[in-house]
């Protein structure tokens, strides 16, 4: 049961990282085709979104030991 614990997380994070380098990399593509500066607002989620994978993993690992 541990080792679904552990995929279900991982496949959890993976997907959000996955889903935030897509929204950046598009981003960022879009203000080079315009020649504009990057949209504070998606710098703003970039930040928050590391933040919140950080506490899911510091909320598993910490969780991790009890049964």
């Amino acid at each position: 049961m541990n080792k679904m614990r552990d995929l279900s997380v991982m496949i959890l994070v993976m997907g959000l990282i996955g889903l935030l380098a897509l929204i950046v990399v598009g981003e960022f593509i879009a203000a080079i085709e315009a020649e504009a500066n990057v949209d504070p607002a998606v710098i703003g989620l970039l930040e928050m979104s590391i933040t919140g994978t950080i506490g899911v993993i510091g909320g598993y690992i910490s969780g991790r030991g009890q049964p």
